[in-house]
């Protein structure tokens, strides 16, 4: 694969502009350096775009996991009833638990 021409540089102006508006201060030298960066990643991008892949089938997983799962099925369970009898508080229906937030230490 040949090495493309690297495309149009991100000029420090482009960064300054993208770093207001993600309310960025960036210094001279972080515009500067983040130009040059900027620019590689888009002319990574621009190669990566270039390559063809139309005979290419698509993959979300390569590895063709399946996911095993049960079917849902009622099974005996406690009533309620049973379920609070052994609890060591029970109101309304439902398990009575301290509270813990909100309480003065």
């Amino acid at each position: 694969m040949s090495q493309s021409s690297p495309g149009p540089r991100v000029s420090t102006e482009d960064v300054a502009h993208l770093a207001r508006l993600a309310r960025l201060a960036l210094t001279d030298d972080e515009l500067e350096g983040f130009s040059g960066q900027l620019g590689a990643i888009l002319d990574h991008v621009s190669r990566i775009q270039a390559v063809d892949v139309t005979d290419v089938e698509a993959t979300d997983n390569p590895l063709r996991v399946v996911n095993v799962t049960r079917p849902d099925t009622i099974v005996p369970s406690l009533t309620q009833e049973q379920a609070l009898a052994e609890a060591p508080r029970a109101a309304d229906g439902r398990f009575e638990v301290p509270q813990i937030l909100g309480e003065s230490q």
